[in-house]
């Protein structure tokens, strides 16, 4: 099947959701997933020339004066985000025929849901930055409709503000510094600039370039100090959590970050700012997820954490570094994808979110206790689970990285964040699952019909299976490793395993699992005096941000052009 095709799809499907509904819900269903699993048989089609190595590749010449031509290629990079995009999404659609009440227009849902989609797998098959932004624009949008779904919810509507202002002001920067960068290689192709690292590099408006799309990237996958939208679009319908900011929008940026890694890694600047960034998310965001008490809120800063740690791992600018980034982007999206499903079966059957009016679910909810444990032992890093050996790879690529002349530096702050995201994993499997039984849950809970708990359950397969056989997915990593750093490095010489023996790794891995236990029995004690802290809240800055900037006149025009900075400086939760 054509590249064409398979972009073209989701984007000509998202016609027939409006269109079936009136023959009823199942049908309108019955055309989503139909669209979606087209387009992934066309993927599946290219699947033996990836293997090979080789790209595939269309072109159409569009606005050649321009430099605009509709140029998509599909190597093994590309092929892995647009199988995550369009598998996850075959599991989201699922899951969410079951999820949405009758009340809920499912057919503007699917549209929506359809539009998003078509926009990513053009943002991962583009061949042309110029493509590329229009598809990158086209996701900052359709996201604002999918998490402004629910109307009548005023958090709703703020979250899908906020997530629009700041993807959309880092697009903006993304725009400047992706043509800068075709200046420089004199073309907008993205095969020909992937070859001019030297080029790049050497040319004065390298560093400008490089700050103007870390900021697109940064905000688009919400890494410090940009991360504060990503919680407040929670407010969206639980399948879109599981979409959006799990395995795809928020991974756009984390796409980019290693599509360019050939040209842009390596130099000073990129360690510096892109490792900086993503320790601090890392470690910023495993705090404050570990004191949320709703379950998707803790959701949300967890993936705002390891999105930090992927962030680090393509900053080192090492091929290792890539390598555990890859295989990371891999399991995060299959375990916090089945998380989200997981807690939206909870508040669909038990009525609230609330771990302080949750516990004891374990005989209840057998089937969501089972799928939603093993998926938050893989997030704590446990053993025999995908995320313990991406999690290991991130730890040993800590202890040989350097910033500011510290060697211990990243070692500690590694260690601190993984630690931190054992306790919120333990928190979250025991605050809601496990004690006693309650007589007062607001609804009755038990687990749904399989349409519900299928999709979470069949993203557990890998977690196990890559977990207990990580050979299995070794060809595949490195593979698209091998697409990530191009020329620039050479392939590591490292293998997916579960024993490498007696390293500064596992005693890293054993204090972070250790303390997360400790961390755990003491949450109570822990909360009070977190509760009790002041702190700035990111929604009211953002809120008086925006207040003046719509009331005041020219006379505020340089506070508002300053002032998102300022405010996301400060906003720290």
């Amino acid at each position: 099947m054509s590249l064409f095709i398979i972009v073209l799809l989701p984007f000509l499907g998202a016609l027939l959701p409006g269109l079936m509904i009136r023959a009823g819900r199942q049908a309108c269903f019955t055309a989503t997933f139909l669209v979606t699993a087209l387009a992934a048989i066309g993927l599946l089609t290219h699947l033996p020339a990836v293997l090979r190595g080789e790209t595939v590749s269309a072109r159409l010449d569009w606005m050649p004066g321009l430099g605009l031509n509709v140029n998509l290629f599909l190597d093994p990079l590309g092929f892995m985000f647009a199988a995550l995009i369009l598998g996850i999404g075959l599991l989201i659609i699922a899951y969410a025929r079951h999820y949405l009440s009758r009340d809920d227009n499912m057919g503007e849902f699917f549209s929506y849901l359809l539009l998003f989609q078509g926009a990513m797998v053009g943002i991962v098959l583009s061949d042309n930055i110029l493509l590329l932004l229009i598809f990158w624009e086209l996701t900052s949008l359709s996201s604002f409709l999918l998490i402004g779904f629910w109307k009548h919810l005023p958090e709703g509507r703020q979250g899908a503000r906020m997530a629009l202002t700041v993807t959309g002001m880092g697009g903006l920067a993304l725009i400047g510094g992706m043509l800068m960068l075709g200046s420089i290689v004199g073309s907008y192709d993205l095969s020909v600039i992937l070859e001019q690292r030297e080029l790049v590099q050497a040319s004065p408006l390298y560093l400008p370039a490089l700050l103007l799309i870390l900021l697109g990237c940064f905000t688009k996958s919400a890494q410090f100090p940009f991360h504060f939208w990503l919680p407040h679009a929670m407010a969206a319908p639980t399948p879109v959590s599981a979409y959006l900011h799990s395995a795809t929008m928020v991974k756009a940026g984390l796409f980019l970050l290693a599509r360019l890694w050939p040209v842009l890694s390596g130099t000073p600047e990129w360690v510096v700012i892109v490792s900086s960034a993503g320790l601090i998310t890392m470690v910023l965001g495993a705090v404050i997820a570990l004191f949320k008490h709703d379950l998707k809120a803790l959701l949300a800063f967890s993936t705002v954490s390891h999105l930090g740690l992927i962030t680090f791992l393509l900053g080192t600018g090492t091929a290792f570094g890539a390598m555990a980034a890859v295989f990371h982007i891999l399991n995060h999206a299959s375990f916090k994808a089945a998380l989200f499903m997981t807690a939206g079966i909870v508040d669909h059957e038990a009525h609230t979110r609330d771990m302080r009016r949750l516990g004891g679910l374990r005989h209840l909810m057998p089937i969501s206790f089972a799928i939603a444990t093993l998926a938050a032992l893989s997030m704590a890093g446990i053993p025999l689970l995908n995320g313990f050996l991406s999690k290991e790879m991130m730890l040993e690529e800590a202890t040989h990285t350097t910033l500011f002349g510290m060697p211990m530096l990243v070692t500690v702050v590694a260690t601190i964040g993984a630690l931190f995201s054992a306790a919120y994993s333990f928190r979250l499997i025991a605050h809601t699952f496990l004690g006693r039984e309650r007589d007062d849950y607001p609804a009755h809970p038990h687990d749904p019909n399989p349409g519900m708990w299928l999709p979470p359950a069949l993203l557990i397969i890998p977690v196990v299976g890559v977990g207990l056989f990580p050979a299995l997915a070794e060809p595949f990593v490195k593979l698209v490793t091998g697409a990530v750093i191009g020329g620039a490095a050479e392939m590591p010489d490292a293998h997916l395993k579960i024993w490498h023996g007696l390293t500064p790794a596992l005693a890293m891995s054993a204090i972070a699992v250790l303390g997360g236990a400790v961390l755990l029995a003491a949450f109570a004690p822990l909360s009070r005096v977190w509760e009790a802290a002041r702190r700035p809240e990111a929604k009211h800055i953002f809120d008086r941000l925006i207040d003046v900037c719509v009331r005041a006149p020219g006379a505020s025009r340089w506070a508002c052009m300053t002032g998102p900075s300022l405010a996301m400086l400060r906003s720290w939760c």
